[in-house]
C-alpha cells in the first residue's frame, strides 16, 4: 500500500498521480475503510502540478467504483454473449490457439496493438512490443501511426538535435501550429502538466506566443498573436515564412554553415521560392500582413524558442510536410542548445547518454523494411500501420493476422473506417482485449481481460524512448494504493502478455533489458526494476520521492550540451528530394479552397479535429459525471455559417464526405472559423449499436482508409477531411 497513509475515523489518505494520459497530475485520495476510494484531489505538495488536477482526473474513483466495470476475465459464448472465466484457463486456451496458428501460418499470423490506454502503463507499454518481439512476429500496431507518426517521418528525412530542446523557461518566444495544451496537456514537453498557471507564469515572465489554428483555441487566449488559417495549409504557411526568413537574413545563418551547409540552404530557398507572402496569405486565408507578423515576432525579435505542431497539422493532407516544414524553422533559426548549455530535459528512465551539439543524420528506417503486403507499405520504426490493420486481417495469404491483443486501445472506433474495422475485427479467428469496460471493441473480443485501474497498481511516469514527454528529468514512482475489488479476478496487462509468452515457450526480452525471469510469478515492481536497469535514476532511488522529484536538481547531475567530436560533422538533410517534390506538387495548390474539390465536386466546409477537456479519446465517455458535462460529441460551426445554412444548436445535421455519411448534433462556436465545421474523435459504438447523435458518433466512419491518408506512414486524414453539412429535419 501507499508509502504516505494518515488514518482518520476510518478513513486514509495517500499520495499517488494519475495515468489517464502522460500530464502526470499529483493527487491525493482520500479511501474508506472499505479500500474504495471516496474522492481524489490534486496532490499540492507535487512540485510538478502544484495540486492542479484536470476534471477527468478528479473523477478517476468513479472508474474505480463503477458499476459497470469488468471485475472477471470473460470469454464469448456460441451465441454471442460473454461470460466469466478463470484468468488461467484463458490464458491457457488462447496460448494453445495461438501455438496452432503459428505453427499454421508462422509468427506474423499473431500480433498486439497498444494503445493510449497503455502509453501512460509504465509496465505495460514496453511489455507488448517486446512480447511481438518474443513470438519472432513482426505485427505490432500502436496509436502512434494514428495520431502524430508525422514527427517520426520528420526525423527520418530532416534528421535531429542531439543536443536536446531549448528550456521552456529560456525561450522568449513559442510557434504553435495546430496544438492547445491548455486541453490536451501535451505539447512536446513544453506545457504539459498544470497548464494554465505554467503559461500564464510564462506569458508574465516575457514569453511571446504564436498560435496557428483554425480556432481561437484555450491557449490562443493567452497568445501576443493568435492566426486562424484554414486547416492542411501549415506546410504553405512555414515555407513562407521560411522564404521570408531568409530573404529578410532573419535566420541563423552561422548555424546553418555549419549543421546545414551551402546545397542545403540552396536547395532550401528554391523549394520555397513559390510561396511568396501574397499568394500564402491568400491560399490559407490568412488576413494581409499575419505572416509576416509572425516571421517578425518569431525570427527576427525572438532570439530563443521553438516551433512546434501538434495533432492539428499532423492529422491533415500532407502532414509529413508540414511537420518537416516546422522543423525546419527551427532548424534555419538554430533553435537548438549549444555546447556548454545546460539541457534540464532528460528521461531518468533511460540510460544517462551525453547531449551533443550535432545533428542526428537522416536514417529513413523504413527504406530497408521493403513493401509490405498491404498496399506496399513498409514498416516506420519497427511498427506496423495502423491504417492498414483492418486489411491485414481482411486480405488472405501469406501474412495474414489472425489473431490479435488489443491493449488500452478501443480500435472500433479509433481507426479510419469504421465498417471496415468491424468487420475484420468479426473476421479474425482470436481477437483478445484488455479493457475494464465491455466497449467496442471488448464486445466484437473471444476473449476480454479485466485489468486493474490506476491506482491498484504499481506505476512510474509515462516514458515513450526517443520522446522527452515531461519537463525538466522528472519522475515520479507510485506503490498501488487501494487493492482490487473485492471477489475480482483483474490482471495487470503485462502479465497477460508475460503468461502467454511463458505458455508458448518464449523468453521476453523486456525493453531491451534482457531477458525477463519466465517462472515463478513477478510482481509489478519486478517488472518495473527491470524496466530500469540502465536508468539513470534506479527505483529505489525514486521510492524515496512519493510526491515525484525533478532530478535534474538531484546533487551530482550535469545534463549539460557538450562539444561534439573533432572532424567534419553530420547535417540536417533540410529538402532531400522526395520533399522538394511534395512542397512542389503541394505549391500547385495555391488556393486553400481548391482542396474542397474532390472529383469534380465543390464541398462546402473542412473538418477539423477537437480535443476535448473531460475525456480523452475514448477514456471517460462511460461516466455520468463526464457525460452530464460532456453528453457527446458534437458538430460546431460558426454563428455565421449555422445561418447561413438555417441551422439551430441542437439541430441534427450529415456530415457527408466522399467517403460515407453520419449524423452529429449541432453546437456553435464563435470562435472558429468560418468553412469549418470541427468534432471530436473517441465516441459512439458499434454500428449496430447506434444510439444516435445525442450519445455520441464515431467520425471515423467518415474517413477512408485507402484514399485518405499518407505517403511513408499511411497516416490517416482526420482533420482538413473535405465535407458537405446537411441539416435534416428534428426529429
Amino acid at each position: 500500500m501507499a508509502d504516505i497513509d494518515q488514518h482518520m475515523g476510518g478513513t486514509r489518505e495517500a499520495v499517488s498521480f494519475c495515468r489517464i494520459c502522460g500530464a502526470g497530475c499529483g493527487t491525493r485520495l482520500t479511501i474508506g475503510a472499505d479500500d474504495r476510494i471516496l474522492a481524489i484531489a490534486g496532490d499540492q505538495d507535487n512540485p510538478l502540478t502544484h495540486g492542479y488536477a484536470c476534471f477527468k482526473g478528479l473523477r478517476g474513483h468513479d472508474a474505480h467504483n463503477h458499476p459497470d466495470r469488468l471485475l472477471h476475465a470473460l470469454k464469448k459464448q456460441p451465441d454471442g454473449s460473454h461470460a466469466p472465466i478463470p484468468v488461467e484457463q484463458a490464458l491457457d486456451e488462447i496460448a494453445e490457439r495461438m501455438a496452432a496458428l503459428i505453427a499454421e501460418h508462422g509468427p506474423d499470423s499473431v500480433g498486439a496493438f497498444c494503445g493510449n490506454g497503455s502509453m501512460p502503463n509504465a509496465t505495460a507499454y514496453p511489455m507488448v512490443r517486446s512480447w511481438v518481439a518474443a513470438i519472432g512476429s513482426t505485427q505490432y500496431y500502436s496509436t502512434l501511426t494514428v495520431d502524430q507518426s508525422a514527427k517520426m517521418v520528420s526525423f527520418g528525412r530532416l534528421g535531429a538535435w542531439a543536443g536536446g530542446q531549448q528550456e521552456v523557461d529560456t525561450m522568449d518566444v513559442a510557434l504553435m501550429f495546430g496544438a492547445n495544451p491548455l486541453v490536451s496537456h501535451s505539447a512536446g514537453g513544453l506545457l504539459v502538466s498544470d497548464p494554465v498557471r505554467e503559461l500564464k507564469q510564462l506569458v508574465a515572465n516575457g514569453l511571446r506566443l504564436i498560435v496557428v489554428d483554425p480556432r481561437q483555441t484555450e491557449t490562443a487566449h493567452f497568445a501576443t498573436l493568435a492566426v486562424q488559417p484554414l486547416p492542411a495549409q501549415d506546410a504553405a504557411i512555414c515555407a513562407g515564412l521560411i522564404r521570408m526568413i531568409l530573404a529578410e537574413g532573419w535566420h541563423d545563418a552561422e548555424f546553418c554553415v555549419e549543421h546545414v551547409g551551402a546545397d542545403g540552404m540552396a536547395a532550401l530557398a528554391a523549394a520555397v521560392e513559390p510561396f511568396d507572402e501574397a499568394s500564402v496569405e491568400a491560399r490559407a486565408g490568412l488576413n494581409p500582413g499575419e505572416l509576416r507578423a509572425i516571421a517578425t515576432l518569431f525570427a527576427r525579435d525572438g532570439k530563443r524558442g521553438i516551433a512546434y505542431a501538434s495533432t492539428g497539422p499532423n492529422m491533415t493532407p500532407y502532414s509529413n510536410l508540414a511537420q518537416h516544414m516546422v522543423e525546419l524553422l527551427n532548424v534555419v533559426c538554430g533553435r537548438f542548445p549549444r555546447a556548454g548549455e545546460n539541457v534540464r530535459r532528460s528521461n531518468p528512465q533511460g540510460p544517462s547518454l551525453p547531449r551533443v551539439a550535432m545533428a542526428i543524420p537522416a536514417s529513413r528506417p523504413w527504406e530497408p523494411t521493403g513493401p509490405g503486403r498491404i498496399r506496399g507499405v513498409k514498416q516506420i520504426f519497427g511498427e506496423k500501420l495502423s491504417s492498414t490493420l483492418a486489411d491485414e486481417i481482411l486480405t488472405p495469404g501469406e501474412g495474414q493476422l489472425k489473431a490479435l491483443v488489443v491493449a488500452g486501445g478501443n480500435i472500433a472506433l479509433s481507426l479510419p473506417n469504421q465498417p471496415k474495422v468491424v468487420k475484420a475485427l468479426e473476421a479474425i479467428p482470436l481477437l483478445v482485449v484488455i479493457d475494464p469496460w465491455m466497449g467496442p471493441t471488448s464486445r466484437l473480443a473471444d476473449y476480454v481481460f479485466a485489468p486493474k485501474l490506476q491506482y491498484e497498481r504499481s506505476d512510474i511516469s509515462v516514458y515513450i524512448p526517443g520522446f522527452d514527454l515531461m519537463p525538466g528529468a522528472w519522475a515520479q514512482y507510485t506503490p498501488a494504493v487501494v487493492p482490487s475489488p473485492p471477489g475480482s479476478e483483474l490482471v495487470e496487462d503485462w502479465y497477460v502478455f508475460w503468461s502467454l509468452a511463458k505458455r508458448l515457450g518464449k523468453v521476453i526480452d523486456y525493453a531491451g533489458e534482457g531477458p525477463m525471469e519466465m517462472a515463478g510469478h513477478p510482481t509489478g515492481d519486478d517488472v518495473l526494476a527491470h524496466k530500469l536497469k540502465s536508468a539513470w535514476v534506479p527505483l529505489e532511488t525514486m521510492r524515496q520521492f512519493p510526491h515525484g522529484r525533478d532530478f535534474a536538481d538531484a546533487d551530482g547531475v550535469d545534463l549539460g550540451t557538450v562539444q561534439p567530436p573533432p572532424g567534419e560533422l553530420p547535417r540536417f538533410d533540410v529538402m532531400p528530394t522526395d520533399v522538394a517534390a511534395e512542397l512542389a506538387e503541394f505549391a500547385q495548390k495555391l488556393d486553400g479552397r481548391a482542396v474542397l474539390t474532390r472529383e469534380g465536386h465543390e464541398y462546402r466546409f473542412l473538418m477539423v479535429t477537437r480535443r476535448l477537456r473531460d475525456t480523452f479519446n475514448s477514456t471517460g465517455t462511460q461516466l455520468d459525471a463526464i457525460r452530464k458535462r460532456t453528453p457527446t460529441n458534437p458538430a460546431w460551426f460558426n454563428g455565421a455559417d449555422m445561418a447561413e445554412l438555417g441551422i439551430r444548436e441542437g439541430d441534427p445535421v450529415q456530415l457527408r464526405t466522399a467517403h460515407a455519411a453520419i449524423t452529429f448534433i449541432a453546437a456553435r462556436d464563435d470562435r472558429l472559423r468560418t468553412g469549418c465545421v470541427q468534432t471530436s474523435h473517441g465516441w459512439g459504438t458499434l454500428p449496430q449499436d447506434s444510439k444516435g447523435p445525442d450519445a455520441g458518433v464515431c467520425v471515423n466512419v467518415l474517413i477512408d482508409d485507402e484514399v485518405h491518408v499518407e505517403a511513408i506512414n499511411a497516416m490517416p486524414h482526420f482533420s482538413g477531411v473535405p465535407v458537405d453539412v446537411v441539416l435534416l429535419p428534428n426529429g
